[in-house]
């Protein structure tokens, strides 16, 4: 393996982007769609929080992109959990954005790298919550308590769907894991504006968010262990805002959760292409990169960064889900969060020249 080889295997990566003007659908304020998907010039990509932190991994300029490590300070040192959080910065021409997407699992682990990164969160110009799991959303209830008042006035906070707000549990042979419910009513009292982009929505005139991903692949399933919890019949969360469902349910019974509302983010940066971020892949990564191709216009696929859930994967599904990267063939492949050692390695055997390994700290620069 060459020193480029291990530089790539040592790049973590975090991206963010910018998109056009928001526009209400139907005149429903809570729900939004894009026009057409904005382009920037520069998107900045830090991942504030990830399950590794890699005090080796090697930064410096890789092809068209620089990644750019944190280095170790017992002073201060970064913390890493099962959870996801980036902060996304974008310029084009004298215009600057910020967007925080996700918010891993704990208020400490959060705000400390933060802090550290110097992530002001005062500074956002919009938040993204990908789905609703706590590893995603958990100290997204703190951050808006510590932060409130100090916002910017109305500070969106852009949803997939109903669902992200919805009682979520993974049954294991070992037992249930409870995943907790987002407070929508808890958030808006904090002054958080919550939007729902079913479809796709630009953010912040910058970055553009998905809508709800279509299913088009055929070996792309979502977690056979995920169940939603239905709540009373005149909520948000009974079974029919699930999918199809053949059994009648009761408020607290458990439903397969198809991950309806989960949607993906993403940036078209000038003469690149798309960084699609996938945070968790529930609506698997292939659905989610065809889907922002096709609701952008755009086929240039410049990186696929996030969370692509193939840790629990079996080796096939690995295969075939590598053997369509090389046929989107994106520049770099950021494997993080719940993609697996699996998933990592697959990707060097394929495609050595696309990876770039993650861990919590690292910035990408996209663009110029």
């Amino acid at each position: 393996m060459n020193r480029r080889e291990l530089l790539r295997l040592g790049a973590v990566g975090s991206v963010t982007f910018a998109f056009g003007g928001i526009k209400p659908l139907g005149g429903d304020p809570a729900v939004a769609q894009m026009s057409a998907p904005p382009t920037v010039d520069r998107l900045v990509l830090t991942n504030v929080v990830d399950n590794v932190y890699d005090a080796f991994a090697r930064g410096g300029k890789l092809d068209t992109i620089t990644v750019q490590r944190a280095a170790l300070d017992p002073k201060g040192l970064l913390l890493f959990e099962h959870g996801l959080a980036y902060h996304l910065e974008s310029v084009r021409g004298g215009e600057r954005r910020e967007i925080l997407l996700d918010f891993s699992a704990t208020q400490g682990t959060l705000l400390n790298n933060y802090g550290l990164l110097k992530v002001d969160p005062a500074r956002a110009d919009a938040l993204i919550v990908s789905h609703g799991h706590f590893d995603h959303y958990g100290a997204l209830p703190d951050l808006a308590r510590v932060t409130q008042g100090k916002l910017k006035p109305g500070i969106t906070l852009y949803a997939g769907g109903e669902d992200t707000f919805c009682h979520r549990v993974v049954v294991t042979p070992a037992g249930s894991i409870d995943y907790g419910t987002l407070d929508r009513p808890a958030l808006e009292a904090r002054g958080l504006k919550v939007v729902f982009a079913k479809q796709p929505a630009a953010v912040a005139g910058h970055a553009f968010v998905t809508g709800q991903i279509a299913r088009i692949t055929d070996f792309e399933k979502p977690p056979a262990a995920a169940r939603l919890m239905t709540g009373p019949m005149d909520s948000a969360c009974t079974a029919s805002h699930f999918g199809a469902t053949s059994v009648e349910t009761k408020p607290g019974e458990l439903v397969a959760d198809t991950f309806q509302g989960e949607h993906a983010t993403v940036y078209h940066v000038k003469d690149r292409g798309l960084v699609v971020i996938t945070s968790c892949g529930h609506a698997g990564v292939i659905n989610s990169v065809r889907h922002a191709q096709k609701v952008s216009g755009i086929q240039k696929v410049h990186a696929i960064v996030g969370g692509f859930h193939l840790a629990p994967a079996p080796d096939d599904i690995v295969a075939k889900t590598v053997a369509v990267f090389k046929d989107i063939n994106p520049d770099y492949i950021i494997p993080m969060h719940c993609s697996g050692v699996n998933m990592i390695m697959a990707v060097h055997m394929a495609m050595p020249k696309t990876l770039v390994m993650p861990s919590t700290g690292t910035r990408v620069v996209f663009g110029v």
